[in-house]
């Protein structure tokens, strides 16, 4: 698909801070996001000869260093040729619980590296997802910006919105009900933040166990979750009109038309990496589905395989 154009900024897009936190690292984040629109030099707009690269749900786990290294070797990979942006959209973690878990030593060299990627030049925006909305002060301390929900970006001619995806889930109402009302609300955010962290942690695990065999169901079908988006997605569409809507959330790693045969649209969905590496870049002018193999990255061509070429 061609190129797309900045949108006009609702500041509610970006802002964590209509909903308080419970401890004071938490409230000083807010502060510092509310903010963060003047301070921010992570772009909105991009050109055809820029690359940005989108990626989500990777699901750090904690403890699992092998796969942390995976990771980490992507970013290390983008700083060969830094991008003009990189957006995480949502569910960077299996859980998050807060900036308690931020601090464990164990995540220190993700934060590090992203620290490294932004000092050589490619910004990084990070957007909430629904296992790890709780995210804040650590990321911006390594220099990134937090985007509560969703962003509008122009890249060429394309306007093009970006999320995580699951508030495209209209269908679901538990879902809705459950963890993008209760879960998010600011009782439970109080709660989950000032209770003992190995007990946050159990329960953030107890909770995946059950949101993990409801994602089961759709494992057969070849679409996976697609379906589960589609119905919010074409509504959003029928409200505001975008060239390019870009989510995660489903764990399938595709490009779909939706939308009105007259004004088509291109919805690029990035897959889960536990199941295999991948991200969706912008170069070269139009969009590419990619993996990667982080046993082969070892300069920046190497390990990124296109599934789908000029989308």
């Amino acid at each position: 698909m061609g190129s797309m154009e900045p949108p006009s900024h609702d500041p509610r897009h970006f802002l964590i801070g209509t909903q308080p936190c419970a401890d004071r690292d938490s409230i000083n984040a807010l502060g510092k996001i509310a903010s963060s629109r003047a301070m921010t030099t992570l772009p909105r707009s991009f050109s055809a000869s820029q690359r940005v690269v989108f990626v989500s749900d990777i699901h750090l786990r904690y403890g699992d260093q092998p796969y942390l290294n995976e990771f980490l070797g992507f970013l290390h990979s983008l700083r060969r040729t830094p991008p003009a942006a990189v957006f995480i959209h949502g569910d960077l973690f299996d859980f998050y619980v807060g900036p308690r878990q931020g601090r464990l030593p164990f995540y220190l060299p993700l934060f590090e590296a992203l620290r490294l990627l932004r000092s050589e030049g490619s910004p990084v925006g990070v957007i909430h997802g629904n296992r790890d909305y709780l995210l804040g002060q650590c990321f911006l301390d390594a220099g990134c910006e937090v985007i509560r929900d969703e962003v509008e970006l122009r890249l060429g001619n394309d306007r093009v919105l970006l999320s995580h995806g699951d508030e495209h889930c209209v269908e679901d109402r538990s879902y809705q009900f459950w963890a993008r009302g209760v879960l998010r609300s600011w009782p439970m955010r109080t709660l989950v933040q000032n209770m003992p962290v190995s007990l946050a942690f159990w329960a953030a695990r107890r909770y995946r166990r059950i949101s993990g065999k409801k994602s089961a169901r759709y494992s057969h079908m070849q679409t996976g979750r697609l379906s589960t988006i589609l119905r919010g997605v074409n509504e959003r569409l029928a409200l505001d009109p975008y060239d390019v809507v870009i989510c995660g959330h489903i764990h399938h790693l595709a490009s779909t038309t939706v939308g009105p045969p007259e004004k088509p649209t291109r919805l690029l969905t990035t897959g889960a990496w536990e199941e295999r590496p991948n991200y969706v870049e912008w170069r070269g002018g139009a969009f590419h589905l990619q993996t990667f193999d982080p046993g082969t990255a070892r300069d920046p061509a190497e390990g990124r395989k296109s599934l789908e070429e000029g989308l």
